[in-house]
Parts: C-alpha cells; sequence; structure tokens
C-alpha cells in the first residue's frame, strides 16, 4: 500500500492519555524499522539489504510491509536511515526505542492506533479522520479502534499528541509490534504420571525427580468439581491443533466467527507453532485416556490464534475486547483468559482491552515472563497490570524455575518446568516456562467458576491467591516475589462458597382456613397414609378459634385431602413430620415440649421437654431436632429433647424453621426474609425474598427434597406460596 512521507523527528515524546503518564523514548542505537511502500517479497526484501548493506534484525512482516534492520555499532543512526529511505521500496524509517522503563519498543513510523469514546458515531469519527488528513488503514474489531495513517509530512509523536488533545479520543498511541513474545520454554512424552503439575508424588519425570505433593493437587480438586461447559477458557495465543483428539472435543463451536485475530486467510485459529496448542492442553484437555487430560477438562477451550513473532499489539487488544463482548453477550457463560505472551511495552489498546474484560468479569490470566527479572524493576507487560494474575514458573520440588520472572506484581506461582502437553498433529512434548504455568492458573480459575459462576473476577482472585501454598522458605531471597504462593486446586474450590440458591415462584393457594392472628406451622411429608392408601402431603395448620386442625393438602393443588384434630394441643405453633408421626410444638400452652402427635387419630402419642419459650420453629434433619423460640435456635437430643446447643438465628428472628438438602431455612416473618444456612457450619448460602405481602410473610416454611419445593406460608394473605429452588 501507499505510505504518506512522514516528518523526520527528535523529540520522542507523548503523554499516554489511558494512563495519564507521559512517556519518552530514546532511540536504542541499533536497529531501525522500515515500512514498505508495497507489500515485500522476499527477493526484495533482500535486494533492500544487499544494497545499504543492513542485515535482517527480525524477519520481514510481508503483510503489514515492515522489517527491522540491523544497524553496526560503530556505524551512524542516521546514515543507515537515510540509506534505507533512499531506496524506492522504502516509505519511512525510524529508531527502535527504548522507553523510560528500560524496554524496547518496535513503532511503525507512519501509522497509529485511536480509540474513540463509546459515544461517538461513526460519522463522527470518519469526521475527524477526515479533518486530521489521514485514512484508515485498518478498522480494528474493536469498535471505535483503528489503525490510522500519520498524515503526510507530519511526524508520530506530534501526531499522537494532538489526537490525544481531541475530547472524542480515550486514547491514542503509536502502532505497536511485537516479536518473539511467545514466553520462551524448553521442550522434550503421554500419561498421567507424567503430568506431575496436577499430580506429584515424587516420580521422575523427564530425568527430574520431584517431591511429594508439590502440585496443584488435581485429583483431590476433581473429587469437588471437574469444569462445566458454560465456562469457557479463551486461550490468545498461537490457535489450537483443531483436530488433536485431547483438543478437539473440548474446543467450543466457532459458526461463523473469525477467531483468527493473526489475519489468516480464513477465521479458522488453527495452530502452526505449536505454542497455543500446548497451552490449551494443560488448561483444558480432554478426559479422553488418550495422551494428557487438563485442569480444567470439562470446560470449553476458545482458541483465538494472535501472532507472537511478529504481531501487532492491536490485534492483541482486539481479541481481548472480541472476549469481553462474548461475555457480555453470553451472560449465562463465564470467560478465563489465558495469555502466555509478552509484550514490549505499556500499551494502552491491550491495556485498556484487559479492563474491558475483567469489566465484563473475564478473569484475565498472563505469564510473568522467562527473563529472570524482577518486573518490580524492569516492567514486563501485560504482567504487571493490576487487572491480571501475573503468573510465576514453579519446578516439580516448588521451587522457583531459574527462567522465571519474580516480583511483587506477580499474583500466584504454578508448575512451569517439564510440563507434558499437547503439540500439533497429535503429538506431545515436553515444554518449559511461565507459558507452561499460566494455564495451570486459567483452569484454576475455570473450576472455580464452575464451582460459582456468581463469583466476581476479584473473589476469584482472591480465592486462588488465599488458597495457595507458600513456598518462600524453599526459595531463599524471593519472600514475597513469587505471588501468594503455588496454586493449590483443591483448596480452592474447598474454600469456594457455593452460589446463592435461586428461587422461582412456582405457583401458590389460598389457606385452607383463614388464619385468626396468632401461628401458623407447615410440614411435608413424603409418605403419609391418608384413608387405605399412601400419599406425599403437606401439614398445615392455622390458629382460629375452635379449630385446631392439621389439614393435609395435595402440595400441586392445596386441595384439602384429609385432616386431623390434635385434641390435646390447642396452641400449636410449629409442624414437623418425623417420617411416622406428627411432631408439634406449642407457642403457650404447653409450650416447653415438642409433641408426637398420632397423623391418623390426632391422639397424643408421647413429649420430650425441651427448652422454655415459644415453639415457632420446628425441622428434623433425621438425627436431631432444631427448635426455635422466635430469638433462639436449639440444637436437641431428637430422642431426649437435650438441648446439644444454641445460637441465635440470622436476623435475629426465627418465626418458622425446615430442613432440606443439608440446609436450615429459617423465616424471619417481619423482615420478610429467608435465610438459608448450613446446619453445622451455621455459614450462610442464601437469603431468599419472602413471597407476597405484608407483616407476616414466612410463619410456616416446608421443603420437598425430591423436587427442591418451598412451602412458604404467608399468614398476613392467608396464602401458601410454592417456590422452586436451584441449588
Amino acid at each position: 500500500m501507499p505510505r504518506n512521507k512522514v516528518k523526520t523527528e527528535t523529540q520522542f515524546t507523548y503523554t499516554n492519555k489511558f494512563s495519564t503518564k507521559t512517556i519518552t523514548f530514546t532511540p536504542k542505537g541499533d536497529e531501525v524499522l522500515a515500512t514498505f511502500h508495497d507489500t515485500p517479497t522476499p527477493e526484495s526484501a533482500l535486494n533492500v539489504v544487499r544494497a545499504v548493506s543492513l542485515p535482517l534484525s527480525q524477519s520481514v512482516h510481508a503483510a503489514r510491509g515492515f522489517a527491522v534492520f540491523q544497524v553496526k555499532e560503530a556505524e551512524d543512526l542516521t546514515k543507515a536511515a537515510t540509506s534505507l529511505e533512499a531506496r524506492p521500496e522504502i516509505a519511512n524509517t525510524t529508531p527502535v526505542f527504548v522507553d523510560d522503563e528500560g524496554l524496547t519498543r518496535y513503532f511503525l513510523p507512519d501509522e497509529f492506533t485511536v480509540q474513540f469514546k463509546d459515544a461517538v458515531t461513526k460519522k463522527q469519527m470518519e469526521d475527524i479522520v477526515k479533518r486530521l488528513k489521514s485514512s484508515v488503514i485498518v478498522e480494528q474489531r474493536t469498535p471505535g479502534y483503528y489503525t490510522l495513517a500519520v498524515p503526510a509530512g507530519k511526524g508520530l509523536f506530534e501526531t499522537l499528541q494532538e489526537v490525544s488533545r481531541l475530547d472524542e479520543v480515550a486514547f491514542a498511541e503509536p502502532s505497536e509490534v511485537g516479536f518473539d513474545d511467545a514466553l520462551a520454554y524448553m521442550p522434550d512424552d503421554p500419561n498421567f504420571n507424567r503430568l506431575w503439575g496436577l499430580h506429584n508424588t515424587g516420580q521422575v519425570v523427564n530425568g527430574v525427580a520431584g517431591t511429594n505433593n508439590a502440585d496443584v493437587d488435581a485429583p483431590a480438586a476433581w473429587d469437588l468439581e471437574r469444569g462445566d461447559s458454560n465456562v469457557i477458557v479463551a486461550v490468545i495465543d498461537t490457535g489450537a491443533d483443531l483436530d488433536h483428539p485431547d483438543l478437539a472435543a473440548n474446543i467450543l463451536p466457532r459458526g461463523a466467527e473469525d477467531w483468527d485475530f493473526a489475519d489468516g486467510p480464513d477465521g479458522s485459529p488453527d495452530d502452526t507453532a505449536g505454542h497455543g496448542s500446548h497451552v490449551a492442553g494443560t488448561a483444558a484437555a480432554v478426559d479422553n485416556a488418550v495422551g494428557v487430560i487438563g485442569l480444567a477438562h470439562l470446560c470449553r477451550i476458545m482458541p483465538l490464534r494472535i501472532d507472537l513473532t511478529p504481531g501487532m499489539n492491536q490485534n492483541r487488544a482486539d481479541a481481548i475486547n472480541y472476549v469481553a463482548a462474548q461475555a457480555a453477550a453470553n451472560p449465562a457463560r463465564r470467560y478465563v483468559i489465558n495469555c502466555s505472551w509478552k509484550m514490549s511495552g505499556d500499551h494502552a489498546g491491550v491495556h485498556n482491552a484487559i479492563i474491558n474484560a475483567v469489566g465484563a468479569k473475564v478473569v484475565v490470566v498472563f505469564a510473568a515472563g522467562n527473563a529472570n527479572t524482577n518486573i518490580d524493576v524492569t516492567p514486563q507487560y501485560p504482567a504487571v497490570y493490576p487487572e491480571v494474575m501475573a503468573v510465576v514458573a514453579s519446578d516439580q520440588n516448588d521451587h522457583r524455575a531459574t527462567f522465571s520472572n519474580f516480583g511483587t506484581k506477580c499474583s500466584v506461582s504454578a508448575p512451569g518446568v517439564n510440563i507434558w502437553s499437547s503439540t500439533p498433529d497429535d503429538t506431545h512434548r515436553f515444554l518449559d516456562g511461565t507459558s507452561m504455568a499460566s494455564p495451570h492458573v486459567a483452569g484454576r480459575a475455570a473450576l472455580v467458576l464452575s464451582r460459582n459462576k456468581t463469583l466476581s473476577v476479584a473473589q476469584v482472585r482472591s480465592i486462588i491467591e488465599v488458597t495457595s501454598d507458600n513456598i518462600d522458605p524453599l526459595n531463599p531471597g524471593f519472600a514475597g516475589l513469587l505471588g501468594k504462593g503455588r496454586i493449590d486446586a483443591f483448596k480452592a474450590l474447598s474454600a469456594t462458597p457455593p452460589p446463592p440458591i435461586a428461587a422461582v415462584l412456582k405457583r401458590r393457594f389460598k389457606f385452607p382456613q383463614i388464619n385468626a392472628g396468632s401461628s401458623t406451622g407447615l410440614a411435608f411429608a413424603r409418605r403419609l397414609r391418608i384413608g387405605l392408601s399412601f400419599r406425599s402431603a403437606l401439614l398445615f395448620l392455622t390458629q382460629q378459634a375452635g379449630s385446631e386442625k392439621i389439614y393435609y393438602l395435595n402440595p400441586l393443588t392445596g386441595a384439602v385431602v384429609g385432616s386431623v384434630d390434635p385434641a390435646a394441643n390447642d396452641t400449636i405453633g410449629s409442624l414437623e413430620w418425623d417420617g411416622t408421626n406428627i411432631r408439634c410444638a406449642n407457642v403457650t400452652v404447653g409450650a416447653g415440649s415438642i409433641n408426637t402427635i398420632d397423623p391418623a387419630t390426632g391422639a397424643q402419642l408421647g413429649s420430650i421437654p425441651v427448652p422454655p419459650g415459644r415453639g415457632e420453629g420446628l425441622a428434623y434433619d433425621g438425627r436431631r431436632f432444631y427448635y426455635s423460640t422466635q430469638s433462639r435456635i436449639h440444637v436437641l437430643d431428637a430422642v431426649t429433647g437435650v438441648a446439644i446447643h444454641s445460637y441465635p438465628p440470622p436476623g435475629g428472628t426465627c418465626r418458622a424453621l425446615t430442613y432440606g438438602r443439608g440446609y436450615l431455612f429459617s423465616g424471619n416473618s417481619t423482615a420478610g426474609k429467608i435465610t438459608v444456612f448450613d446446619r453445622t457450619t451455621l455459614a450462610i448460602r442464601s437469603t431468599l425474598a419472602a413471597p407476597g405481602a405484608g407483616a407476616n410473610q414466612a410463619e410456616g416454611l416446608a421443603f420437598n427434597p425430591a423436587t427442591n419445593e418451598l412451602f412458604v406460608a404467608n399468614q398476613t394473605e392467608n396464602m401458601i406460596y410454592v417456590l422452586g429452588l436451584t441449588f
């Protein structure tokens, strides 16, 4: 493509509007980046090399029309640029720069990128581009994100300064390329015993003996969670071997979507380099008794192909923004991004994309890098961005891998040495690198989200970090620099709270008897004899002068199918079914006992003493009674009534109790809330809004474990509501 001739500059600085940092660049001195007017062929590039006597420093990028040339140490940089620009094939040149963090940056001299603000219309964007006397080189996939031409006669940095001042612009920055950003690894075959990172018994892997439990504890974790097909691991890398037997069944169907962000001939993210396939296998390879198994092997993989040598940072931003958009468009899914690559410096497009992704509830994981460097001192991007989890590599003995970066900006450590995983052409290899450590963390995040999709990104990150095993004592001199420790998937899943219980109103029906202003009791009997047959029934009682019947209701319709008069119990406040008989507790007369009622005759068959107070709530878990006296819940021996212990109810008041699925349901009628909590630990699982209206919304509770239905008696409305619960 013909390129504008741009001005040679001597001031290399601009203010990054996104981060508000002013960045100054210094020419590196031994490399020059040159753009071509037309798409360079190997022959034309070689002609330039011969003519100017400058060897290629990096490979020629034919599609985008640039190459990097090596300048001899003693040779003048200006002279090299002049000799290149004298060639008819060359449009413009620029030095390769070192930024003020000491990082090498490769900018195209005649391109820049701009992200317009969300409120700016496409017509306004086009008008601005025209007013700038620029043109669109690439309309990136992210809405409002463009690669533009530097106007003829102007310089890159002065253009950035001008464009950044526009109110319509979120940020502008150079069009930047990264080289060799696939983090280094060392290669070297398939069964589970080789996957020491998942299960380390001290076995010898690739000639190296390990240490027992220096792993992520995958088998124990799989007892708790193996993944969910609605949790997607987006592997932004060199693509994937789409037909690999360890990957094919777990790859998310692509449809017509373009997953090749390296701008290939089609939208398919086929992997020819091997890096992305290896990463994908570690995160989520199929459990199929072939090759390897991934940590989150019931999750799905979304391979998004990017170039890593060379590769445009804005295309990488597009890929991350694509995942953010997918997350926003598919709220039933959760997404994790794994990026086992680096950039040569701070890049607003990629940083903004990461922020967009986190804002869309996407967990973003990056490799910390393989330069044996403290990234607090020499930052490696994007690993240092606070929104990402940066991963250090550890070896088979919980030592920091000698090549791995480190620093306080790192989040956690994970296995990254002698990692066996899938590679193209249905093969497997050993590879080393933080590239291999990062997908262990991405897989762990996917398992946590599989267990609870309602968690925020911050909660997922906290769970992973807090439950990691401290390996500082094994790494003298690196205390606090290896993240929170080496990840432990079992501990993380054990610490992951279950999701809130969802409740949907399924039906409602009227009380068979209007309440007179006192108490109401409910209980569910799975098998109650009524007449000559057995059936399930909802037991119901409500206070009415002269009538203290316990009604047997059809739980589907509320129709009365029978009743019994508990003659010796005139002020019942709560009911329960023990599998054979009715149990009841009184609120006034007879309070201080739980009585056993014959379901056929209503006769009192027995009684056990309980703590004094109004018997407002009663539940039975097959071993013990849970008995509420409004301000306290007592745990009682079911045979003797002896109090084992007691505690105040959640919210301070309990007017109704029931048990189901390992949880107690406590009704705070005045507050209109039903609290669901673990009967052993007392940890609250969920708080449900009591249905209906009025001052007595949850006076009775019952649970059907076969249908996961919660029956709620609203005494104000004289209505029984039936909620379908999802645990």
